[in-house]
């Protein structure tokens, strides 16, 4: 129950000094009697409350309300405690594509972002994001689908689908070997067969292409325009047949450096994967044949890690989070045979893949995502640094490195170190960038100290060491001829490590005349690249040649001159000095750059045992400084991408 007051006009009382005196009271405020009297300040009526009746509903609501408004303080509250990530501004910064388009979202955990973050770095001033031109365009795969184009002879299309199968089949699993094979063969194919050998030719007929030249057609464009027919209409009942689809057309659209179209066509994949429920364990009962369970549990992993995949390099968010997921990891069915063997190779590779694709959607959330983080940036880098270790641990020995840097690398195994390696560079090169702003600035201003934490020293060598790892491999692949000419993926590692080499030569550390010499090597793949047909080449050259550029001027203007040994200034002894320090200070740490060392040396574990990180300076550092923002042209004729 509660008490409520009265109002006045519901009152029938005297006032105090009429019921005193015992006198008829008028009422009102003051009465008629203390009016007359001249006695109105003393006209006061008595507080008197009484009972009334209320629902039980009422107060609970009023409980609620005030629970409410009590939360609302919370968040404010809170916000004190979290930071945001280091290379984020305020606001998500998008470029207009065509003033008839959306613009487009350019997400900082791209290469291409990171290398426009390195040109404003070396001019200290405004410039421009490069356009992504280098693809073939919507209206281009428009005219091609409309025309004819036969399907190939019986000999060609198995040599296509081969070269496909073996292609794909060394990183991912997308369709069964054997049963594709033996569908080939088949007098008459349904829709969706034959929208999937489409895609298929298209494939192989990429992997068996060995160069082309930028004024030609990409290999197996003209079946991948017939493939992509099926995607008109949006099934209502979809099937693992769409999903394969789905994929295939995802990896060649990465290979055509569509991009968004290549994140867009795995995320789809997902979405079927769930209205099918591959996401989850089917019974048993239910399908009772162990091949398609586990088909069914492989093919979703690929939508996951191509999901995972394709989002990290755009710096997207992915399609399904991880605590939604409860199918189990792919088997090795032990009662199929060689058929078996034949469709559900090397379990241990595919698992390691999918572990490396489970870090990649953590470094883009914890480090470049766009939300408050209850953690400091030192803390997120060091639980980075801490899954990639645990997951060096858990590697099969057979794909670990070969035993001596001569030895032949394994081609699966050479590209789960290549991906480590680039989830390690992704990790840490915000903090190379911000070192090398002082860097700059430092020996723009003589006789100023260089000050920078031993920790982020550490950190900045641990980049440039992997990105040194990585193009020791790409090298030992294109010289042994398993560099595949239209492969976007090792284009990418190219040129993700030309970048990080390009700022090691500005640090003028104790390696930078080998840096100068392998980003040289790096950039001449990239031109045969580019002059082969391949598209991301195309883009990732424009961006080497305007650093290019930027770093000759630089190293004029802090007074570094390419080969010259002896332009040792005390800001680059200091430097040198610094991450010896800062290395030493670590236990066991590596010394050697031969191709693996960096995987399985102490220094990962050295880096995650210490303590917190004194990362804190670069929190609040010029990454959030509108000097420092991406700068888009006003008008842009051409389709501008990230």
């Amino acid at each position: 129950m509660l008490r409520k007051t009265p109002s006045r006009a519901s009152r029938n009382i005297a006032c105090r000094r009429c019921h005193a005196r015992k006198v008829k009271c008028s009422g009102g405020t003051p009465c008629g009697s203390c009016r007359q009297a001249t006695k109105q300040v003393e006209c006061v009526y008595p507080r008197k409350s009484r009972l009334i009746k209320v629902s039980e509903q009422y107060i609970e609501d009023l409980v609620a309300e005030n629970q409410r408004l009590q939360g609302c303080t919370h968040p404010a509250h809170s916000s004190e405690e979290t930071t945001n990530g280091p290379v984020l501004a305020e606001a998500p910064w998008f470029v207009n594509a065509d003033v008839l388009q959306t613009p487009i979202l350019v997400a900082e955990a791209s290469d291409s972002a990171f290398a426009s973050r390195f040109r404003q770095a070396m001019a200290q001033s405004r410039h421009d994001h490069l356009p992504r031109v280098s693809f073939p365009s919507d209206e281009q795969f428009l005219a091609w689908s409309e025309t004819e184009y036969p399907w190939p002879t019986p000999a060609r299309a198995r040599l296509l689908v081969q070269a496909a199968l073996n292609g794909l089949g060394r990183c991912y699993h997308i369709v069964r070997r054997s049963s594709t094979l033996q569908e080939l063969d088949k007098l008459s194919l349904g829709v969706l067969s034959k929208s999937k050998f489409w895609a298929l030719f298209a494939i192989g007929e990429m992997y068996t292409t060995r160069n082309s030249s930028p004024d030609k057609e990409f290999p197996g464009i003209r079946y991948f325009c017939k493939a992509t027919n099926i995607l008109r209409i949006v099934s209502e009942r979809p099937s693992v047949d769409m999903v394969e689809i789905q994929l295939l057309l995802s990896v060649y659209s990465l290979y055509l450096n569509r991009r968004h179209a290549a994140y867009s066509l795995a995320g789809s994949a997902i979405r079927l994967a769930i209205i099918m429920g591959l996401h989850l364990n089917i019974p048993e009962s239910q399908l009772s044949d162990a091949g398609e369970r586990e088909h069914r549990n492989r093919i979703f992993w690929t939508a996951y890690t191509f999901d995972r995949m394709w989002a990290a390099k755009l710096g997207y968010p992915c399609a399904i989070p991880d605590d939604e997921i409860e199918v189990s990891l792919p088997s090795s069915p032990s009662d199929l045979g060689d058929k078996g063997a034949l469709d559900f190779p090397d379990r241990g590779y595919f698992v390691a893949r999918i572990g490396l694709a489970r870090i990649s959607g953590r470094i883009i959330y914890s480090i470049y995502g766009k939300k408050a983080q209850k953690t400091s940036l030192s803390h997120r880098v060091q639980e980075a640094f801490a899954d990639l270790r645990r997951w060096l641990e858990d590697l099969p020995s057979s794909l670990r490195p070969p035993a001596c840097s001569e030895g032949d690398w394994d081609p699966k195994a050479r590209s789960l170190h290549l991906l480590f390696n680039q989830l390690a560079i992704l990790a840490t090169r915000p903090i190379l960038l911000h070192v090398l702003r002082v860097h700059l600035e430092t020996r723009a201003q003589p006789g100023k100290e260089l000050n920078v934490p031993a920790s982020a020293t550490a950190l900045s060598e641990t980049c440039i060491r992997c990105a040194r790892h990585s193009c020791s491999m790409l090298v030992d692949s294109w010289t042994n001829g398993s560099f595949m000419v239209f492969d976007f993926f090792y284009t990418q590692y190219l040129f993700s490590a030309a970048t990080i080499l390009a700022i090691s030569t500005l640090l003028h550390g104790k390696d930078r005349q080998s840096d100068e010499e392998q980003f040289e090597v790096v950039v001449s793949f990239l031109v045969q690249l580019r002059d082969n047909g391949n598209y991301a080449a195309a883009e990732f050259h424009k961006h080497i040649e305007a650093i290019m550029d930027l770093m000759h001027s630089t190293k004029v203007r802090i007074g570094v001159q390419s080969g010259d040994e002896n332009a040792t200034a005390p800001h680059d002894s200091a430097y040198n000095l610094a991450a010896d320090a800062a290395i030493t200070e670590l236990p066991s740490t590596f010394t050697d750059v031969t191709p693996g060392t960096a995987f399985f040396d102490p220094f990962l574990q050295g880096l995650q045992e210490q303590p917190p990180l004194d990362l804190e300076f670069i929190d609040s550092s010029m990454y959030l400084d509108d000097q420092q923002g991406f700068y888009w042209p006003n008008e842009c004729s051409e389709s501008v991408t990230t």
